[in-house]
């Protein structure tokens, strides 16, 4: 459909070839507790997914690689990434020409992590080489994102402004609740971090 959108801002009457969700593996980098989530979602819409993390993970019916020895061929099979890693000294710059260079040709890019994951100056050349179809982003080095940005005026940028994941009172509230009375009697608290890892 942005093709097609193209296509009709240029006055260009162009069939495509038609592509089925049966012909994109989505992978997910950052196989935590959203990935999992999008992962099954996708799933049940007929998607292929594979996900990517730092530990061994299991989860039915979706291979999920890990840590560095596993990146490569979740890379060489993934034809939409979608990025959902926190953001650590170790995944800061991961979306790079060498790791978007080692997806399927024509992939397709999604980051709804965080802005410090892509190296932004490597982003358009990809696009323009079609190593990569196109990418939408809603994270941004500099947000908001400076008007401008060679981001907006690009045809295969779509630009959300930081919305992908808005905390809403009515979810945000009764975790708060939990996790007071489970501190209240002394329980474990829900959604921790470790400083160590930075997530």
């Amino acid at each position: 459909m942005d093709q097609y959108a193209r296509d009709q801002y240029a006055g260009q009457w162009q069939p495509r070839a038609y592509s089925r969700i049966a012909d994109h593996t989505v992978g997910i980098m950052g196989f935590g507790t959203l990935g999992s989530h999008v992962g099954r979602a996708l799933s049940q819409l007929g998607f292929r997914v594979i996900g990517w993390s730092r530990h061994p993970k299991s989860h039915p019916g979706i291979v999920v690689h890990h840590g560095k020895s596993g990146e490569k061929e979740f890379l060489s099979q993934t034809s939409i990434l979608i990025c959902l890693l926190p953001l650590t000294k170790e995944t800061k710059g991961i979306l790079n020409k060498s790791t978007l260079n080692q997806l399927r040709k024509g992939a397709y890019l999604i980051n709804v992590a965080r802005g410090g994951h892509l190296s932004e100056d490597e982003l358009i050349p990809l696009l323009n080489s079609g190593q990569l179809s196109g990418a939408c982003l809603d994270v941004f080095q500099q947000e908001p994102l400076p008007s401008d940005h060679p981001f907006w005026a690009h045809p295969r940028i779509k630009i959300t402004p930081h919305v992908a994941s808005v905390s809403d009172p009515k979810s945000v509230v009764p975790q708060l609740v939990e996790n007071y009375r489970r501190l209240e009697n002394g329980k474990d608290l829900l959604n921790q971090i470790d400083s160590d890892l930075g997530y």
